[in-house]
């Protein structure tokens, strides 16, 4: 499907590639956005193009769904599954990387049913003990309503296992601003990334190679509210915080409408990679260490995907690095 959109450049040229019709294939981009908590095509009105994650996606599919197939047809030559078979439940946080550890978990555990599902981000306790995670910053107009912050601080990794029955989990993890993992639990670095900002294409920042926080000092800065971007908003605010930046903080429903008001109010849009493309916002990677997260997969030290989780990580981490936008 993504290849279809992306040989064609348009829903409509990928319909008759594929001989359904449009509604069929904006269904199924839908569901593959639902499913990974991506946004994996950005339309305007010259067409369809994927977004730096969906190129990602893709990619990805093109190397792994080979071998998934030679699996799936080696298993059809085989007795049915056991329904008794081993669950392979894996949560991560909205991240290109999640196709990657599923399809490379399932490559490893040809005989497990395996269960990818978006959750949402881990809360864990400041470094430091103090309040680095609590949202806004004070100085943001009156705008002290953050789209339901209070009521979505997350739940804790050991609470994350236990709702979701998880085996693995994908997290993002700051070295400066969040507390160790908790015991019992071990990790292996998948990648590590910077926060960006988007601005406007005419604001004073933009066309900038990296920008440091306090470049952000005074200026108006876009959060979307909801549960789905608590991370961020944690991120960020602990992250001003901690540099001692003072910005205004204005809530927005949604992506698109926190793109909108950033070019309207010229202000500045924070965003983990990688963000959908929006007409007339460039991102900025952010340089400092505060500003810095580790992908991490997270398993059980006790549990049962501490024999292969280690070679799992290596896997991905190897294909995440050489299919990241280029």
């Amino acid at each position: 499907m993504l290849r279809a959109v992306a040989d064609t450049g348009t829903l409509a040229g990928a319909a008759r590639a594929l001989g359904i019709d449009q509604a069929g294939v904006t269904r199924r981009i839908q569901h593959l956005e639902r499913v990974t908590g991506l946004v994996a095509l950005h339309r305007d009105h010259q067409g369809a193009r994927l977004t730096a994650a969906g190129r990602l996606l893709l990619r990805c599919a093109d190397e792994l769904l080979p071998r998934i197939d030679h699996l799936l047809a080696a298993g059809s030559r085989q007795d049915p599954p056991d329904p008794s078979a081993e669950r392979l439940r894996i949560g991560a946080v909205p991240t290109p990387a999640l196709p990657l550890v599923t399809a490379h978990a399932r490559a490893l555990r040809p005989s497990a049913v395996v269960e990818p599902r978006t959750v949402p981000d881990v809360c864990r306790e400041p470094a430091d003990g103090g309040d680095g995670e609590d949202g806004g910053d004070g100085e943001d107009g009156g705008d002290g309503e953050d789209g339901g912050d209070g009521e979505d601080g997350g739940e804790t990794l050991p609470e994350l296992f236990r709702v979701h029955r998880l085996d693995l989990a994908v997290i993002r993890h700051s070295a400066v601003l969040d507390a160790p993992l908790p015991e019992r639990f071990d990790c292996a670095v998948l990648a590590e990334e910077n926060l960006l900002v988007g601005t406007a294409t005419g604001h004073r920042l933009a066309g900038r190679p990296g920008l440091a926080l306090t470049d952000l000092d005074g200026e108006t800065c876009l959060l979307v509210g909801g549960r789905r971007h608590a991370g961020l908003r944690r991120h960020f605010t602990a992250a001003v915080r901690r540099a001692g930046v003072r910005v205004a903080l204005h809530w927005a429903s949604d992506e698109h409408e926190a793109a909108a008001l950033a070019c309207a109010v010229n202000g500045a849009l924070p965003a983990f990679p990688f963000p959908a493309p929006a007409a007339g916002v460039v991102h900025t990677p952010l340089s400092d260490a505060v500003t810095r997260h580790r992908l991490l997969l997270v398993w059980r030290s006790d549990g049962g995907a501490a024999a292969w989780a280690p070679r799992l990580a290596d896997l991905v981490r190897e294909a995440y690095r050489g299919a990241g936008p280029g």
